[in-house]
């Protein structure tokens, strides 16, 4: 009779230390999850910070050729082509 109430308690030591494991991972896998969408959207922040930066950086230069460009008109009285951006 001993034998079996030894078997009993360690059944339900097993079914308790299941339960708890079972618990852990749910809430690991949970917050696994979350933390996957938050490094995520930081990248993505990244990437856009990164983009608008070179964007500006593409206008500048732009607005610059498009005064020398200017400026060469009227210096030598001819036109140049139109930029292929024109209008953007």
């Amino acid at each position: 009779m001993e034998a079996v109430t030894q078997f009993a308690d360690r059944r339900t030591e097993l079914e308790e230390k299941i339960r708890s494991l079972e618990a852990e991972k749910a809430d690991l896998l949970s917050g696994i999850a979350s933390l996957k969408e938050k490094v995520a959207a930081y990248e993505l922040g990244k990437t856009v910070a990164t983009l608008e930066s070179e964007v500006e950086s593409l206008r500048t230069e732009k607005a610059v050729l498009d005064e020398k460009a200017a400026a060469y008109e009227a210096e030598a009285g001819y036109e140049l082509p139109p930029s292929t951006t024109e209008g953007l």
